[in-house]
């Protein structure tokens, strides 16, 4: 091995090893684990699927057949081996950058990942979330640990125009909420990674009940999306393990500050006077 070569991660060379105990369909998810690590830690369950050429539960098989619980201790393992620990504060930022180089790349994150999100944002779904909370009986809005305050951020938006809406971050009131959900309700799920058994479960559940969906997630394939009726994605280059990054819930805010705005602007005469009172009554 040359002297500036990496060494492979200890991950890797697991799977290597296990290799000969999968099917022929397990190996090819492994093969691809194996020649593009660094990606993997930012795909879902469906994107390795279709990287790899494979069914979604040959990928989770073939995970268990390595010796991890699921798939995103595949991820999480990965992460560890291959990043460094600086890179999981923030990846741009070197050990030597002064405070005034720290704030400016965060902040240059941020911006890129608005700049990133708008250019690759469908305008036409914002508008049909829109309208689609709008003609909703209530709504419901789904979101766990950092998602959880996303959540919140909406439900704060939507009571403030009238519309019957509730946050829930635990996953038990979100499990009855959805054996409850009707045709009249929409569930807005919101999850960075879209691959949350929590909120996959239960928005499944919403959904088969007859709820409409909408999905707030970072771009790509994923069981969430997959599952909605409106998918709005973010875009960023974060990735998915990095739990406390702040630019893409900067990116959710802001669609949802969009779709606000669009619902706000469209209030009839009546509901649009008591908005004006609810924020005069409301000032603080």
């Amino acid at each position: 091995m040359a002297k500036n070569e990496p060494a492979t991660p200890a991950v890797v060379l697991r799977v290597q090893e296990l290799i000969p105990t999968l099917s022929k369909s397990e190996q090819r998810v492994a093969k691809y684990i194996i020649d593009h690590p660094d990606q993997v830690i930012n795909l879902s369950v469906a994107a390795l699927a279709d990287a790899a050429g494979v069914s979604d539960p040959t990928v989770v098989r073939a995970c268990k057949r390595l010796g991890f619980v699921c798939y995103q201790d595949l991820k999480v393992t990965l992460a560890q081996s291959i990043v460094t620990p600086l890179q999981n504060i923030h990846e741009q930022i070197a050990p030597d950058d002064d405070i005034q180089k720290i704030v400016g790349k965060v902040f240059n994150s941020a911006i890129h990942t608005l700049q990133y999100t708008y250019d690759n944002l469908q305008t036409g779904d914002v508008q049909n979330a829109a309208e689609l909370l709008m003609s909703a009986r209530r709504i419901f809005i789904f979101g766990i640990g950092a998602s959880g305050a996303i959540a919140l951020d909406l439900q704060h938006k939507l009571l403030r125009l009238g519309l019957d809406a509730c946050a829930y971050a635990d996953a038990h009131l979100q499990a009855i909420t959805s054996v409850y959900c009707t045709r009249e309700d929409v569930v807005v799920a919101i999850s960075h990674s879209g691959s949350s058994k929590i909120i996959v479960d239960n928005v499944r559940m919403a959904r088969d009940n007859g709820a409409k969906v909408i999905s707030l997630t970072s771009v790509g394939r994923s069981p969430l999306s997959k599952m909605a009726d409106i998918c709005l994605f973010t875009a960023s280059l974060e990735t998915k393990y990095r739990i406390l990054a702040i630019s893409s819930r900067i990116a959710e805010l802001t669609i949802i500050d969009s779709i606000y705005t669009y619902i706000a602007m469209r209030c009839d005469s009546i509901k649009q006077m008591k908005v004006e009172k609810a924020m005069k009554d409301l000032k603080y």
